[in-house]
Protein backbone atom coordinates (compact mmCIF):
# COMPACT_ATOMS: atom_id res chain seq x y z
CA UNK A 1 0.00 0.00 0.00
CA UNK A 2 2.79 2.54 0.10
CA UNK A 3 4.08 2.26 -3.23
CA UNK A 4 2.72 5.15 -4.81
CA UNK A 5 3.84 8.45 -3.92
CA UNK A 6 2.25 10.42 -0.51
CA UNK A 7 3.91 12.99 -0.45
CA UNK A 8 3.47 14.95 -3.95
CA UNK A 9 2.11 14.66 -6.95
CA UNK A 10 5.18 14.11 -9.14
CA UNK A 11 4.14 16.80 -11.67
CA UNK A 12 7.24 18.46 -13.96
CA UNK A 13 8.31 21.78 -12.11
CA UNK A 14 5.84 24.61 -13.12
CA UNK A 15 2.93 22.80 -13.64
CA UNK A 16 -0.26 22.92 -11.78
CA UNK A 17 -1.53 20.29 -9.51
CA UNK A 18 -4.83 19.70 -8.58
CA UNK A 19 -5.14 18.53 -5.24
CA UNK A 20 -7.56 15.95 -3.70
CA UNK A 21 -10.50 17.85 -2.53
CA UNK A 22 -11.03 17.94 1.48
CA UNK A 23 -14.18 15.03 0.62
CA UNK A 24 -12.14 13.06 -1.14
CA UNK A 25 -9.24 13.50 1.24
CA UNK A 26 -11.83 12.83 4.08
CA UNK A 27 -12.82 9.46 2.98
CA UNK A 28 -9.45 8.29 1.85
CA UNK A 29 -8.31 8.70 5.38
CA UNK A 30 -10.95 7.31 7.61
CA UNK A 31 -12.72 11.09 7.88
CA UNK A 32 -9.59 12.49 9.58
CA UNK A 33 -9.19 15.13 7.31
CA UNK A 34 -11.79 18.05 7.66
CA UNK A 35 -14.09 19.57 5.05
CA UNK A 36 -12.50 22.13 3.05
CA UNK A 37 -12.15 23.37 -0.40
CA UNK A 38 -8.19 23.33 -1.52
CA UNK A 39 -7.20 25.21 -4.63
CA UNK A 40 -4.63 23.96 -7.20
CA UNK A 41 -0.90 24.51 -5.81
CA UNK A 42 2.41 23.63 -7.39
CA UNK A 43 4.37 20.84 -6.90
CA UNK A 44 7.34 22.96 -5.76
CA UNK A 45 5.21 25.56 -3.87
CA UNK A 46 7.43 28.32 -1.35
CA UNK A 47 6.91 27.48 2.19
CA UNK A 48 5.95 29.97 4.51
CA UNK A 49 5.91 29.33 8.19
CA UNK A 50 2.83 28.07 9.35
CA UNK A 51 3.14 30.39 12.93
CA UNK A 52 5.02 33.40 12.68
CA UNK A 53 7.67 33.52 16.01
CA UNK A 54 9.65 36.24 16.88
CA UNK A 55 13.71 35.45 17.30
CA UNK A 56 13.79 34.09 20.89
CA UNK A 57 17.03 33.80 23.11
CA UNK A 58 19.42 31.71 22.42
CA UNK A 59 19.09 27.84 24.05
CA UNK A 60 15.16 28.46 23.79
CA UNK A 61 13.23 25.12 24.34
CA UNK A 62 9.55 24.09 22.54
CA UNK A 63 6.70 21.78 24.02
CA UNK A 64 3.30 21.22 23.78
CA UNK A 65 0.83 18.53 24.69
CA UNK A 66 1.39 14.83 23.71
CA UNK A 67 -0.75 13.64 20.91
CA UNK A 68 -4.01 11.50 21.06
CA UNK A 69 -3.20 7.84 19.98
CA UNK A 70 -3.20 7.14 16.34
CA UNK A 71 -6.79 6.27 14.62
CA UNK A 72 -7.08 2.19 13.07
CA UNK A 73 -7.19 3.71 9.84
CA UNK A 74 -5.19 2.69 6.90
CA UNK A 75 -1.31 4.33 6.43
CA UNK A 76 -1.75 5.19 2.93
CA UNK A 77 -5.13 6.30 4.46
CA UNK A 78 -2.94 8.81 6.39
CA UNK A 79 -0.68 9.77 3.32
CA UNK A 80 -3.26 10.81 1.15
CA UNK A 81 -4.80 13.02 4.03
CA UNK A 82 -0.88 14.42 4.72
CA UNK A 83 -1.00 15.62 0.75
CA UNK A 84 -3.67 17.39 2.01
CA UNK A 85 -2.99 18.71 4.82
CA UNK A 86 1.05 19.69 4.04
CA UNK A 87 -0.61 21.64 0.91
CA UNK A 88 -3.06 23.54 3.43
CA UNK A 89 -0.10 24.29 5.70
CA UNK A 90 1.90 26.12 2.89
CA UNK A 91 -1.03 27.91 1.82
CA UNK A 92 -1.69 28.61 5.49
CA UNK A 93 1.02 31.67 5.03
CA UNK A 94 -0.93 33.64 2.11
CA UNK A 95 -3.18 36.04 3.75
CA UNK A 96 -5.53 36.05 1.96
CA UNK A 97 -6.29 32.26 2.14
CA UNK A 98 -5.67 32.06 6.38
CA UNK A 99 -9.22 30.37 6.94
CA UNK A 100 -9.12 28.76 3.71
CA UNK A 101 -8.79 25.09 6.03
CA UNK A 102 -9.28 24.25 9.16
CA UNK A 103 -8.41 21.27 10.93
CA UNK A 104 -8.80 20.15 14.35
CA UNK A 105 -5.57 19.64 16.38
CA UNK A 106 -6.78 15.93 17.18
CA UNK A 107 -7.53 14.99 13.86
CA UNK A 108 -4.59 16.76 12.40
CA UNK A 109 -2.54 15.24 15.25
CA UNK A 110 -3.90 11.63 14.37
CA UNK A 111 -2.76 12.01 10.74
CA UNK A 112 0.90 13.21 11.85
CA UNK A 113 0.98 10.30 13.80
CA UNK A 114 0.20 7.75 10.91
CA UNK A 115 2.17 9.05 8.48
CA UNK A 116 5.17 9.29 10.68
CA UNK A 117 4.98 5.60 11.62
CA UNK A 118 4.37 4.19 8.30
CA UNK A 119 7.88 6.07 7.21
CA UNK A 120 9.04 4.11 10.46
CA UNK A 121 7.86 0.60 9.99
CA UNK A 122 9.06 1.07 6.09
CA UNK A 123 12.26 1.58 7.10
CA UNK A 124 11.90 -1.25 9.79
CA UNK A 125 11.00 -4.09 7.31
CA UNK A 126 13.47 -3.13 4.81
CA UNK A 127 15.79 -3.90 7.95
CA UNK A 128 14.53 -6.48 8.94
CA UNK A 129 14.39 -8.34 5.19
CA UNK A 130 17.45 -7.62 4.83
CA UNK A 131 18.92 -8.96 7.99
CA UNK A 132 21.32 -5.91 8.31
CA UNK A 133 21.05 -2.35 8.98
CA UNK A 134 19.96 0.21 11.75
CA UNK A 135 16.47 1.04 12.86
CA UNK A 136 17.11 3.16 15.40
CA UNK A 137 17.95 6.22 13.62
CA UNK A 138 14.65 5.80 11.34
CA UNK A 139 12.66 5.09 13.96
CA UNK A 140 13.77 8.64 15.82
CA UNK A 141 14.27 10.70 13.19
CA UNK A 142 11.03 10.18 11.35
CA UNK A 143 9.13 13.18 12.84
CA UNK A 144 12.22 15.85 11.58
CA UNK A 145 11.97 13.75 8.28
CA UNK A 146 7.80 13.86 8.06
CA UNK A 147 7.85 17.56 8.45
CA UNK A 148 11.03 18.33 5.96
CA UNK A 149 9.59 16.56 3.08
CA UNK A 150 5.88 17.23 3.42
CA UNK A 151 5.66 20.81 4.69
CA UNK A 152 9.20 22.61 4.82
CA UNK A 153 11.16 21.28 1.84
CA UNK A 154 10.87 22.77 -1.72
CA UNK A 155 11.70 19.81 -3.86
CA UNK A 156 10.67 18.63 -7.11
CA UNK A 157 10.56 14.39 -7.28
CA UNK A 158 10.49 14.83 -11.87
CA UNK A 159 13.01 17.09 -11.34
CA UNK A 160 15.53 16.09 -8.86
CA UNK A 161 18.36 18.74 -10.14
CA UNK A 162 16.07 21.70 -10.08
CA UNK A 163 19.09 24.40 -9.22
CA UNK A 164 16.78 26.29 -6.01
CA UNK A 165 15.85 22.81 -4.88
CA UNK A 166 16.43 22.75 -0.69
CA UNK A 167 19.27 20.57 0.10
CA UNK A 168 19.10 18.10 2.86
CA UNK A 169 21.49 16.09 3.64
CA UNK A 170 21.53 12.97 6.58
CA UNK A 171 25.07 13.27 8.25
CA UNK A 172 23.94 9.78 9.83
CA UNK A 173 23.92 7.95 6.83
CA UNK A 174 24.20 4.41 8.76
CA UNK A 175 20.31 5.59 9.34
CA UNK A 176 20.22 6.14 5.30
CA UNK A 177 16.90 3.68 5.28
CA UNK A 178 14.88 6.67 7.14
CA UNK A 179 15.95 8.88 3.31
CA UNK A 180 15.34 5.73 1.34
CA UNK A 181 11.44 5.82 3.05
CA UNK A 182 10.97 9.17 2.35
CA UNK A 183 12.61 9.70 -1.28
CA UNK A 184 10.19 6.82 -1.81
CA UNK A 185 7.03 8.21 -0.57
CA UNK A 186 7.62 11.44 -1.79
CA UNK A 187 7.40 10.19 -5.58
CA UNK A 188 10.61 10.10 -6.67
CA UNK A 189 11.23 7.10 -9.23
CA UNK A 190 14.75 6.29 -8.32
CA UNK A 191 13.57 4.00 -4.89
CA UNK A 192 11.00 1.57 -5.76
CA UNK A 193 9.32 -0.61 -3.38
CA UNK A 194 11.41 -3.21 -5.35
CA UNK A 195 14.28 -1.16 -4.52
CA UNK A 196 13.20 -1.02 -0.51
CA UNK A 197 13.11 -4.96 -0.57
CA UNK A 198 16.69 -5.29 -2.09
CA UNK A 199 18.04 -2.93 0.56
CA UNK A 200 21.50 -3.92 1.56
CA UNK A 201 22.25 -6.34 -1.02
CA UNK A 202 24.87 -6.58 -3.82
CA UNK A 203 23.83 -3.95 -6.48
CA UNK A 204 20.64 -2.69 -5.35
CA UNK A 205 19.87 1.44 -5.14
CA UNK A 206 19.65 0.98 -1.55
CA UNK A 207 22.92 0.38 -0.32
CA UNK A 208 24.33 0.36 3.34
CA UNK A 209 25.42 4.00 3.39
CA UNK A 210 23.46 6.82 0.91
CA UNK A 211 25.60 7.42 -2.35
CA UNK A 212 25.01 10.21 -4.36
CA UNK A 213 25.97 8.42 -7.15
CA UNK A 214 23.85 5.74 -7.14
CA UNK A 215 20.55 7.21 -6.06
CA UNK A 216 18.88 10.01 -7.17
CA UNK A 217 17.88 12.05 -4.91
CA UNK A 218 20.81 11.79 -2.34
CA UNK A 219 22.81 15.32 -2.50
CA UNK A 220 25.80 13.88 -0.41
CA UNK A 221 27.57 10.42 0.01
CA UNK A 222 27.34 10.10 3.46
CA UNK A 223 28.51 7.57 6.23
CA UNK A 224 32.04 8.93 7.94
CA UNK A 225 30.54 10.19 10.90
CA UNK A 226 30.47 14.25 11.06
CA UNK A 227 31.47 14.59 7.14
CA UNK A 228 27.24 14.93 5.86
CA UNK A 229 27.27 18.03 8.59
CA UNK A 230 30.68 19.19 7.50
CA UNK A 231 28.82 19.08 3.57
CA UNK A 232 25.78 20.25 4.27
CA UNK A 233 27.70 23.94 4.88
CA UNK A 234 29.40 23.53 2.32
CA UNK A 235 26.20 23.96 0.40
CA UNK A 236 24.95 26.39 2.47
CA UNK A 237 28.09 28.42 1.75
CA UNK A 238 27.64 27.39 -1.65
CA UNK A 239 24.10 28.82 -1.72
CA UNK A 240 25.62 32.17 0.05
CA UNK A 241 27.76 32.90 -2.80
CA UNK A 242 25.83 31.88 -5.46
CA UNK A 243 22.78 34.49 -3.88
CA UNK A 244 25.44 37.26 -3.44
CA UNK A 245 26.43 36.68 -7.28
CA UNK A 246 23.40 36.30 -9.18
CA UNK A 247 20.36 37.97 -7.45
CA UNK A 248 19.15 40.91 -8.13
CA UNK A 249 16.70 43.50 -7.22
CA UNK A 250 13.40 42.42 -8.35
CA UNK A 251 14.77 39.12 -9.30
CA UNK A 252 15.65 36.23 -7.30
CA UNK A 253 17.32 33.61 -8.81
CA UNK A 254 18.79 31.44 -5.19
CA UNK A 255 17.35 31.47 -2.17
CA UNK A 256 17.06 28.12 -0.90
CA UNK A 257 17.72 26.17 2.60
CA UNK A 258 20.06 23.21 3.34
CA UNK A 259 18.60 20.87 6.04
CA UNK A 260 20.68 17.97 7.92
CA UNK A 261 20.52 15.94 10.63
CA UNK A 262 23.11 14.68 12.98
CA UNK A 263 24.19 12.55 15.42
CA UNK A 264 25.99 12.01 18.39
CA UNK A 265 28.85 10.60 16.80
CA UNK A 266 29.06 13.19 14.14
CA UNK A 267 29.25 16.00 17.01
CA UNK A 268 32.08 14.25 18.20
CA UNK A 269 33.83 14.47 15.25
CA UNK A 270 36.83 17.11 14.65
CA UNK A 271 35.39 17.41 10.93
CA UNK A 272 32.29 18.61 12.43
CA UNK A 273 33.85 20.99 14.71
CA UNK A 274 35.67 22.90 12.36
CA UNK A 275 33.35 23.39 9.16
CA UNK A 276 30.66 24.30 11.87
CA UNK A 277 32.64 27.08 13.20
CA UNK A 278 33.62 28.05 9.93
CA UNK A 279 29.49 28.45 9.19
CA UNK A 280 28.87 30.59 12.35
CA UNK A 281 32.25 32.52 10.99
CA UNK A 282 29.62 32.89 7.93
CA UNK A 283 26.75 33.65 9.62
CA UNK A 284 24.92 31.16 7.08
CA UNK A 285 21.20 31.71 8.18
CA UNK A 286 20.17 29.24 5.78
CA UNK A 287 21.82 26.53 7.17
CA UNK A 288 19.48 24.38 9.97
CA UNK A 289 20.94 21.15 11.80
CA UNK A 290 19.06 18.82 14.10
CA UNK A 291 20.37 17.10 16.50
CA UNK A 292 19.91 13.42 16.93
CA UNK A 293 20.67 13.17 20.89
CA UNK A 294 19.86 10.31 21.69
CA UNK A 295 23.08 9.66 24.27
CA UNK A 296 23.96 6.50 22.74
CA UNK A 297 27.13 5.14 20.65
CA UNK A 298 27.56 1.73 19.48
CA UNK A 299 30.25 1.39 22.47
CA UNK A 300 27.47 2.34 25.25
CA UNK A 301 26.40 4.94 26.22
CA UNK A 302 27.67 8.67 25.29
CA UNK A 303 28.73 9.38 28.81
CA UNK A 304 31.94 7.22 28.55
CA UNK A 305 33.54 9.40 26.45
CA UNK A 306 31.26 12.81 25.60
CA UNK A 307 29.91 14.61 28.33
CA UNK A 308 30.39 18.47 26.60
CA UNK A 309 27.76 21.07 26.11
CA UNK A 310 27.37 20.63 22.47
CA UNK A 311 24.64 23.46 22.47
CA UNK A 312 27.10 25.73 24.60
CA UNK A 313 30.06 24.67 21.75
CA UNK A 314 27.62 25.75 19.06
CA UNK A 315 26.79 28.93 20.48
CA UNK A 316 30.51 29.60 21.31
CA UNK A 317 30.46 29.16 17.01
CA UNK A 318 28.11 31.47 16.49
CA UNK A 319 24.94 29.41 16.09
CA UNK A 320 21.17 29.44 17.26
CA UNK A 321 20.79 26.76 19.21
CA UNK A 322 17.44 25.78 20.28
CA UNK A 323 15.76 22.50 22.14
CA UNK A 324 12.45 20.51 21.32
CA UNK A 325 12.20 18.65 24.90
CA UNK A 326 10.22 15.58 22.96
CA UNK A 327 11.44 15.23 19.40
CA UNK A 328 9.92 11.81 19.41
CA UNK A 329 5.94 12.91 19.70
CA UNK A 330 5.73 16.92 20.03
CA UNK A 331 5.30 17.57 16.11
CA UNK A 332 4.04 20.93 17.06
CA UNK A 333 7.35 21.80 18.83
CA UNK A 334 9.87 20.80 15.89
CA UNK A 335 7.74 23.06 13.39
CA UNK A 336 7.50 25.93 15.69
CA UNK A 337 11.44 25.24 16.57
CA UNK A 338 12.03 25.31 12.41
CA UNK A 339 10.00 28.61 12.06
CA UNK A 340 12.10 30.25 14.49
CA UNK A 341 15.37 28.81 12.97
CA UNK A 342 13.93 30.57 9.21
CA UNK A 343 13.37 33.74 11.01
CA UNK A 344 16.90 33.81 12.01
CA UNK A 345 18.68 35.00 8.83
CA UNK A 346 22.30 35.80 10.33
CA UNK A 347 23.36 32.47 12.19
CA UNK A 348 23.09 29.07 11.95
CA UNK A 349 20.48 27.05 13.88
CA UNK A 350 21.12 23.71 15.62
CA UNK A 351 18.05 22.28 16.83
CA UNK A 352 18.57 19.87 19.53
Amino acid sequence: KLSKPIFSQGAPLGSIVKMPSSKAVATAAGAMAATAVLTPGFVAPSAPQRSKLGVGSTGAAYGSAAPSPASGSSMLGAGVAMAATGFASRKAGKKAQKKVVRLATTTATEVETECINAIRFLAVDAINKSNSGHPGAPMGQAPIAYLLMAEEMNYNPEDSKWVNRDRFVLSSGHGCMLQYSMLHLSGYKSVSMDDIKQFRQWGSKTPGHPENFETDGIEVTTGPLGMGISNAVGLAAAEAHLAAVYNKPGMTLIDHYTYTIAGDGCFQEGISHESCAYAGHLGLGKLIAFYDDNGITIDGHTDLSFTEDVGKRYEAYGWQVLTVEDGNTDVAAIRKAIAEAKACTDKPTLIK
